[in-house]
C-alpha cells in the first residue's frame, strides 16, 4: 500500500481551481476572510445583519470566505550517472509513486521533470490530474541507464508553469556548488524541497586497510587507493564537510534539505515536511 505524503504550503495559492490549500481568492470556503458590500459579492445567503446594521453607509454587508485552492506539484529528478548507484533508483521510484498518488488524491496537479545533460521529452510529464500517464513513466525509469551529468537541471525552470509551484528536488548533488546555486537561483519563483540521496556505501563502508579501486561514475576517471585508517577518516570528514556546504547552499535560498542515506521512508519525509511547516 502506498503511503501518503502530507505537504503544506507556506504561501497562499493563486489558482482559481478549488483544492486543499489556502488560496488568495474569495469563494466557497469555510474560513471567514472579511466583510464585503452586497453589490461587490451578490450572495444574499451570506448577508450579515449585525455588520449591515453597523455599517455607517447603511449598506448590506455579506461574509466573504477564503477559497481552498489547488497547486502544481513537481518532482524534479537528477537522472545522471551517479544517481544509478546503489539503491538510489529504487528510492526515486518509491518517492515518485508516493508523491504522485498523494498529490492527485489532494486534488492537485502532478508533474515530473527528469534531467541528465539535457532535458528530453521522454522525461517530461506536464502537470495534470491523469493517473494513467504514470505507469509509462515508471516503466521508462526502470529501464533507464543512468549516464552523463545533471547539467540539464539548470534549464528545468523553463518547463515549470509561471505560477508558483511546489518542487521536490531529488538529487545526490554530486556536482559543483556553483552549479547548484545556479539551479536554486533559477527556481526562486517556486517553493523547493530538496531531498538529497546519498548511499552510505559511498563512504561509510570503506575498509580500514587494503587496496581499493574507485571511479567517478560521471567522468569515468578511476584511481587506486591504499586504504588506511587515516585516509578513511579523511574521506569521512570530506563527506561531512560536503554535507554542511550543501546545507549552507540550500539555506541561502530558503530551503532546508533532507539527506536520505538509508532505505526510503515516507514517515521520515513527512516528519521533515511537518518540521518545515512548523
Amino acid at each position: 500500500m502506498t503511503e501518503t505524503l502530507f505537504y503544506r504550503l507556506p504561501w497562499h495559492s493563486s489558482s482559481v481551481y478549488p483544492g486543499a490549500h489556502p488560496g488568495q481568492l474569495i469563494g466557497s470556503g469555510q474560513l471567514f476572510k472579511r466583510h464585503e458590500p452586497l453589490i461587490a459579492n451578490p450572495d444574499p445567503r451570506r448577508i450579515d445583519l449585525r455588520a449591515s446594521v453597523l455599517d455607517p453607509f447603511y449598506a448590506y454587508r455579506v461574509r466573504a470566505y477564503q477559497q481552498q485552492s489547488a497547486v502544481n506539484v513537481f518532482v524534479l529528478a537528477d537522472l545522471s550517472a551517479s544517481m544509478g548507484y546503489g539503491d538510489k533508483p529504487q528510492t526515486l521510484l518509491q518517492f515518485l509513486d508516493s508523491a504522485a498518488n498523494s498529490v492527485l488524491s489532494h486534488g492537485d496537479k502532478f508533474g515530473f521533470i527528469g534531467c541528465t545533460e539535457r532535458i528530453e521529452h521522454r522525461w517530461l510529464l506536464p502537470a495534470g490530474h491523469n493517473r494513467g500517464r504514470l505507469p509509462g513513466l515508471v516503466k521508462q525509469l526502470k529501464q533507464h541507464s543512468f549516464i552523463g551529468t545533471a547539467s540539464g537541471l539548470q534549464n528545468a525552470v523553463a518547463f515549470l508553469p509561471a505560477e508558483r509551484s511546489l518542487v521536490f528536488l531529488l538529487s545526490d548533488c554530486h556536482f559543483p556548488l556553483p552549479q547548484l546555486c545556479t539551479v536554486l537561483a533559477s527556481l526562486q519563483g517556486h517553493t523547493v524541497i530538496p531531498l538529497v540521496l546519498w548511499n552510505q556505501d559511498e563512504y561509510a563502508a570503506l575498509p580500514n586497510w587494503g587496496l581499493i579501486a574507485v571511479q567517478d561514475m560521471e567522468s569515468k576517471a578511476s584511481r587506486t587507493l591504499f586504504m588506511r585508517p587515516a585516509l578513511r577518516q579523511k574521506i569521512m570528514a570530506a563527506y561531512q564537510q560536503r554535507q554542511q556546504e550543501l546545507k549552507n547552499s540550500f539555506r541561502a535560498f530558503g530551503s532546508e534539505p533532507l539527506f536520505i542515506t538509508e532505505r526510503y521512508s515516507t514517515e521520515t519525509i513527512n516528519r521533515h515536511l511537518q518540521q518545515r511547516a512548523a
